[in-house]
C-alpha cells in the first residue's frame, strides 16, 4: 500500500468497519494490503467472512457499488463467485471517514476450497479446464448484463491506463512510444457485444479457491472489474500461469500451448469462442506487461529495489522494448486444434 494511504489507516478504522458488519474484532486476520486492506474474520453467526477496506484514492464509492452490482448479478445467475454481504444498515458499502479522505468497507462470503499454487499437484489439466469453463460462464452472463440507471458504469480499462498506470512509467521516450503502440493497437479493436463487455480482468490463480474433490472454482476479488475486450480474461491466466510456472522461455512457450488447449476446451463448454479473436492474445499479453510495469513503479521504492524486483522489472522492460509477449504462441496451430 502507498505511504500516502498508510498514514490514514489505523485500528480505529478497522474497529468501525468490524462493528458496522458485526464482525468479531479479535477474529480479524490481515490477508493483504496491495490495492486494498483485506482481512478474514468471523461474523456474529460464526461464519468466516472477508472484510475489504478501499481507500478513496483508489476507488470511489460509486465505483465499488457498481462492482458489487455486477457481482450480485453473476451470483444470482449461479456463477461461482463470493457474494457481498450487507452491513447493519443494509448497505453493501459503508463509508468510514479518515481525516479529509475515506475508506469504503465491503464484506464478502469466504470462498470454499483453498488456494492453488502453480507447482501444486492439483494444478493440472482438470483444474485448467474448469478455469476456462468458469471464465466462459462469466462471459456468457456478462453479455446480458444490464446496468441499472442508478448504478455508475465501471471504467473502460484501456481508457483508465492514462490514470492508473501511465503517470508512473519512466519518462524514457522510447519506452513511452512502445507502450503507446500497444495501447493504440488495443484501442483500434472493435467493441462488439460478443467481444467486449464488463469482465473480471484479473482471474489469475491467486484470485480463486479450488476444491479438488468437487472440481469447483470460486472466484473473488472483483476490484479490477472493467469494461474490456473479453479476450483479456483469457490472456491473464496464460500470462500469470506461464510466468509463475517456468523461468525458461522454451518451457513457458510449451506450457502456455498446453494450458490454452485445456483452458479453451473448458471455455467452450459455456460459450462459443470467436476463434479470430485468439489472434489478439499476444497483444493482450503485451498490454499486461505495460500495466504491470506501471503498477510496480507506483508501488515499489524504485531507488531501493531488491534483486528479485530489479530482475522482474528488467525482464518486463526488455519484452516491452522488443515488442515481445511473455510467451510465443502458435495461434494458427491452436485454432486448428480446436
Amino acid at each position: 500500500m502507498e505511504k500516502e494511504v498508510q498514514q490514514y489507516f489505523n485500528d480505529s478504522i478497522l474497529v468501525q468497519a468490524a462493528s458496522t458488519y458485526q464482525i468479531t474484532f479479535s477474529s480479524l486476520k490481515e490477508l493483504g494490503s496491495f490495492e486494498n486492506y483485506v482481512f478474514e474474520g468471523e461474523n456474529s453467526k460464526g461464519d468466516k467472512v472477508i472484510l475489504r477496506l478501499t481507500h478513496s484514492s483508489h476507488r470511489t464509492k460509486d465505483q465499488i457499488e457498481s462492482e458489487l452490482n455486477w457481482l450480485t448479478y453473476l451470483h444470482k445467475h449461479n456463477a461461482p463467485v463470493c457474494v457481498c454481504l450487507p452491513s447493519n444498515n443494509g448497505n453493501v458499502v459503508e463509508t468510514i471517514k479518515a481525516h479529509d479522505t475515506a475508506f469504503y468497507a465491503s464484506l464478502f462470503e469466504k470462498a470454499p476450497g483453498g488456494p492453488v499454487k502453480v507447482h501444486d499437484i492439483s494444478f493440472n489439466d482438470k483444474l485448467i479446464t474448469k478455469w476456462g469453463e468458469t471464465i466462459g460462464c462469466f462471459h456468457r452472463l456478462t453479455i446480458n448484463y444490464s446496468r441499472p440507471n442508478s448504478i455508475a458504469k465501471r471504467p473502460d480499462l484501456v481508457e483508465e491506463y492514462d490514470k492508473q498506470f501511465a503517470p508512473f512509467l519512466p519518462k524514457e521516450q522510447k519506452l513511452q512510444e512502445k507502450v503507446s503502440e500497444v495501447l493504440q493497437a488495443v484501442k483500434a479493436l472493435p467493441k462488439t457485444l460478443e467481444r467486449y463487455g464488463l469482465i473480471h480482468s484479473d482471474v489469475h490463480s491467486g484470485n480463486f479457491f479450488y476444491n479438488q474433490l468437487t472440481n469447483k472454482i470460486v472466484v473473488f476479488d472483483f476490484d479490477d472489474c472493467s469494461y474490456h475486450h473479453l479476450i483479456s480474461d483469457i490472456a491473464i491466466p496464460v500470462y500469470y500461469s506461464s510466468w509463475l510456472k517456468h523461468d525458461n522461455q522454451l518451457d513457458r512457450n510449451n506450457f502456455s500451448h498446453e494450458f490454452l488447449m485445456h483452458f479453451l476446451k473448458g471455455y467452450q463448454l459455456e460459450r462459443s469462442l470467436h476463434l479470430e479473436s485468439l489472434k489478439h492474445l499476444p497483444l493482450f499479453l503485451k498490454l499486461r506487461d505495460c500495466e504491470l510495469y506501471g503498477v510496480f513503479h507506483k508501488k515499489w521504492d524504485i531507488a531501493n529495489l531488491n534483486e528479485k524486483q530489479q530482475n522482474l522489472l528488467d525482464e518486463i522492460y526488455e519484452r516491452i522494448m522488443n515488442d515481445q509477449p511473455i510467451v510465443d504462441l502458435n495461434i494458427d496451430q491452436i485454432i486448428q486444434s480446436l
